[in-house]
């Protein structure tokens, strides 16, 4: 069964091949093949000697990250989901980065993204809550303290882990800084038992995260 992964919240597109939960194409391996999905998934299933109608399963990043690179990668999963009539599967960078980072450290997750206004989007991970991230819209001090109340430590990934770690309301956890912006786009396809059957058919869609949507 041919899986398609779209991370569309890092600083370029990422398109990952899978069946089951092994790799066979990585668009970050090797020389870049340009940034457009279309010409990375022709890419992918040419080096790998597949058909585009082999796609059973399409999980795409719906952020948060960069505004219009999410939009566009989310329109483009939405639309190959409709023309092949498979179903697209949601999983936002946050879940993302709090498997990616929850693997490595064990321990629960703090993931952040910058917005605007002094805003962010925060996402704590512990491979508990529902659909496995709980994400909040507001700002880093007040947010940060309430969602790991219950926890004595944690790692934080994004773009504000050096001021989560100076935090006062948090000077008696420990907080590991993760050194990672971004979770890797290969986690969706490692994972992907985890996120096909949240698959969706048009007329249900995927949707960006925004502030609306959270």
């Amino acid at each position: 069964m041919l899986t398609l992964a779209i991370s569309t919240s890092a600083g370029q597109f990422a398109l990952i091949l899978g069946e089951d939960s092994r790799i066979i194409f990585d668009s970050c391996d090797g020389e870049p093949a340009g940034g457009e999905l279309d010409g990375l998934l022709s890419k992918g299933l040419h080096d790998c000697g597949k058909d585009i109608g082999e796609i059973a399963h399409i999980i795409v990043d719906t952020g948060p990250g960069g505004t219009s690179r999410v939009r566009t990668g989310v329109a483009f999963a939405n639309s190959l989901s409709y023309s092949l009539h498979v179903p697209v599967c949601p999983v936002s960078s946050m879940e993302l980065s709090g498997l990616d980072a929850g693997c490595r450290h064990h321990m629960p997750v703090v993931s952040s993204v910058k917005s605007i206004k002094g805003n962010a989007y925060v996402g704590f991970y512990d491979g508990q809550t529902e659909n496995g991230m709980k994400i909040e819209y507001g700002r880093i001090e007040d947010l940060v303290p309430r969602m790991v109340a219950g926890v004595r430590e944690f790692v934080t990934v994004g773009a504000h882990r050096e001021m989560i770690a100076r935090l006062p309301a948090l000077k008696e956890k420990t907080v590991v800084d993760s050194g990672m912006q971004f979770g890797s786009a290969r986690v969706l396809i490692e994972n992907s038992r985890l996120f096909t059957g949240r698959g969706l058919l048009f007329p249900e869609i995927a949707l960006p995260v925004t502030e609306q949507t959270i």
